[in-house]
């Protein structure tokens, strides 16, 4: 009876602790060949295309949890590449091919980050496309305005999760130092405990000494 207490015990502690590893399922037109995980341009996992479908699995990296997708080998080749941003999060995250997709041809969704990160690009490519038909001054400094509203209002609903850290990283001078130093305090204490949140800091220190 005890051995069956402990086991049940056991299986219960496995159910209710969260799995520190990430799933990415993507479906392509290709029947053969490898779909790559890249930092920065550099391959660091590939997985096999078999029937249409390819996987990745791993440990999150707090080092560096967003990485890129892509259909080629960048050392080798850049035609024809799909290629977009991929946050590492708990859960399944699902990629697609689109050619109509602003993100490199890919849809990548399926995770709260992910979602955010696919969300905010299809808005701020919407108001791209708008500034590109419009030719006064006042209507384009109402647009850059709602474009800054985007960014802001995208990394405050993520400060639980690395899009909005992804986001506050790639934002440039739309912010300055003491800006981003504010958002990097109100991130989620599990947030600020990454080495990600951490090395940013640190940027932002070096960037005032």
């Amino acid at each position: 009876m005890r051995v069956v207490l402990i086991s049940i015990l056991a299986a219960l502690l496995c159910a209710c602790t969260p799995s520190n590893r990430y799933v990415i399922e993507g479906t392509t037109s290709k029947s053969e060949g490898y779909y790559y995980l890249c930092s920065g341009y550099d391959v660091v996992d590939s997985a096999a295309i078999v029937d249409g479908k390819y996987r990745f699995e791993g440990e999150i990296d707090s080092l560096i949890p967003i990485r890129n997708i892509s259909s080629t080998n960048l050392s080798d080749h850049w035609e024809m590449t799909r290629f977009a941003p991929v946050i590492l999060e708990r859960g399944t995250v699902r990629v697609s091919e689109d050619d109509k997709s602003i993100t490199g041809g890919l849809v990548v969704v399926g995770t709260d980050g992910n979602d955010a990160i696919h969300n905010f690009a299809v808005k701020g490519h919407q108001i791209q496309v708008a500034a590109e038909n419009v030719f006064s001054r006042e209507e384009r400094k109402a647009l850059g305005e709602q474009y800054v509203k985007l960014v802001t209002k995208s990394i405050e609903r993520n400060l639980d999760n690395f899009a909005g850290l992804y986001l506050l990283s790639v934002s440039g001078n739309r912010f300055n130092d003491e800006q981003k130093e504010r958002y990097l305090n109100r991130l989620s204490p599990a947030m600020q405990r990454t080495t990600a949140a951490q090395i940013l800091r640190e940027q932002i220190r070096n960037n005032n000494n």
